[in-house]
């Protein structure tokens, strides 16, 4: 029989959502532990290992809020982050908040089943115990589950073949030809990477993207001594904005300057640095109205045309699509087609049609030869994440089943029949800087957890908490509506879980903002958590 152990509260994850929310329960004094498939912190961070891999939201404000102290002491001397300096960053909270003794590493959620009678979660785990708990809190994080297209003959292929957030650092690359398929955040800052030292690198790209330059840099001390002052304005901005990123979100329609004027805003952006800033910086309405984000593609357009010497590269680097998918950064991606050994090649009008030995096999019966297949194509995002888990609720039904026609949260923290089940980051959540995000879900995660233990306490309870199917639905609902209102619902992509064949469309996120997502849960604080059930439900 499988050894049992008994706790309060377990959380799953240890990125920025499961750290803080392990941090939180602890400070309630509940006798909490949490896993993490990883060999250490960093959730997202600890896998992404590729080169290249770094942030493209700026430094200052891809960190926790919370902590002051090591906000103004760890270092970050650029102006994003790199896969090591996050990785060390992750390390470092672990250590000062007294972390990694209550983390068991290397240990998989297997299955989850909720158990009506004790008002516990049995869970099941890769070292083959099973956890006992009241509360389980999930920060797996949107970026869990791979996707790996199904290409008929990988099997036979005589090189290597890895994931982007399964790459190794053992892996060789110098002087080798690559192939890379997929041209979303990790595809276009690989390929930037990779083609400084590869012989050769082809991008297999089915949507082209917008990207933006990071404009990568050191910062001055000065220039960071100027921002700690500053932190407390800082981190209220970003709370009550929309998309947290840190730079100002005018209210400024793109169609209400003259065309000189326009011109000028978007270099002055493009120099700056950042999708993100160039979607929402400067500009009110690029994500909302056709004829403001058909002057930003113009823009982009033209600069693809400047940089890229060679006009057969240059068209397939060119989206007709709405400039409405998740922003993309990197300093390098396009310059790097003016060199002889990278190279684009459209899947729309040469689709991939196998893999053989020698490498890609596309529709024009061309074998594009190469030693090494990147897939950087994403992941089963949000819900999906959640599928790689046996979770059954109330009469054993199974999350999966409970969210076939769409994944319903209220606020994205709780699901109806599925009592004392949390998502910090889940289906529901903002789009929006994913620090600041995670820090609103655990916080609420906590606040819920903390007021059914005082009825539990209190006598008045068991220590249940779920949400009600209605409040889902309504949640659920808003989400719809306001995707409704952007171009992002007139963009196929994993925000609606498009990326998957034969997924349920539907949005995965609340495309409101952070401010109007906390006056949401403010609201419903102050009606008395309406939505939510307390207690034997």
């Amino acid at each position: 029989m499988a050894e049992e152990t008994y706790h309060d509260a377990l959380v799953v994850g240890t990125g920025f959502g499961g750290l803080y929310s392990l941090h939180l329960l602890k400070q309630l004094g509940l006798d909490v532990k949490a896993i993490d498939s990883a060999e250490d912190v960093g959730g997202t961070w600890f896998w992404n290992k590729y080169p290249g891999a770094r942030t493209d939201v700026e430094s200052h404000v891809y960190r926790y809020s919370w902590d002051k102290e090591l906000l103004q002491s760890s270092p970050w001397p650029n102006n994003y982050l790199r896969q090591p300096e996050l990785q060390k960053y992750f390390q470092e909270v672990a250590r000062k908040h007294d972390l990694y003794k209550h983390i068991a590493f290397k240990t998989e959620l297997q299955a989850a089943t909720w158990d009506d009678r004790t008002h516990q979660w049995r869970i099941k785990v890769s070292s083959g115990k099973v956890l006992v708990v009241r509360y389980l809190v999930t920060a797996i994080g949107i970026t869990h589950k791979k996707n790996v297209p199904d290409i008929p003959g990988l099997e036979s292929f005589k090189g290597q073949v890895t994931h982007s957030s399964a790459w190794s650092p053992e892996i060789q690359y110098e002087n080798k030809r690559i192939a890379v398929i997929g041209s979303g955040a990790s595809g276009v800052q690989l390929v930037g990477a990779l083609g400084e030292k590869a012989k050769s690198v082809t991008h297999l790209i089915r949507n082209a993207q917008y990207v933006l330059p990071a404009s990568y840099r050191s910062v001055s001390e000065e220039e960071r001594k100027l921002v700690n002052q500053r932190y407390d304005r800082i981190w209220n901005d970003v709370f009550a904005s929309a998309v947290g990123f840190g730079f100002p979100e005018p209210n400024r329609p793109t169609l209400s300057v003259s065309p000189e004027d326009r011109e000028k805003i978007f270099q002055d952006l493009w120099d700056q640095g950042s999708g993100f800033r160039f979607l929402f910086g400067g500009f009110s309405d690029i994500a909302t109205n056709e004829a403001a984000n058909k002057e930003a593609i113009k823009f982009i357009h033209k600069k693809i045309r400047e940089i890229v010497k060679d006009p057969q590269k240059a068209e397939v680097l060119t989206s007709s699509d709405w400039f409405a998918r998740r922003p993309l950064t990197d300093d390098r991606y396009y310059a790097g087609f003016n060199q002889e050994n990278v190279t684009a090649v459209d899947l729309k009008k040469t689709p991939i049609k196998s893999i053989n030995a020698e490498g890609i096999e596309t529709s024009d019966g061309k074998t594009h030869a190469v030693d090494l297949i990147v897939f950087a194509t994403g992941f089963d995002t949000s819900d999906g994440s959640y599928y790689v888990v046996d979770f059954k609720g109330r009469n054993g039904k199974s999350l999966k089943e409970h969210w076939a026609d769409g994944p319903q949260t209220n606020l994205g923290a709780t699901t109806a029949e599925f009592p004392n089940l949390f998502f910090i980051n889940g289906p529901g959540a903002p789009f929006a800087n994913n620090p600041p995000v995670t820090e609103i879900g655990a916080e609420f995660a906590a606040d819920l957890i903390a007021r059914a233990e005082s009825f539990r306490k209190n006598g008045n309870g068991s220590g249940v908490v779920e949400s009600t199917k209605e409040s889902d639905n309504d949640w659920f609902e808003v989400t719809k509506q306001v995707a409704e209102m952007t171009l992002f619902s007139k963009t196929p992509s994993w925000f609606f879980g498009e990326n998957i064949p034969g997924k349920t469309v539907a949005p995965r996120f609340y495309f409101g903002g952070l401010g109007r997502f906390r006056a949401a849960i403010a609201e419903v604080k102050a009606k008395e958590y309406a939505g939510f059930l307390f207690g034997e439900t």
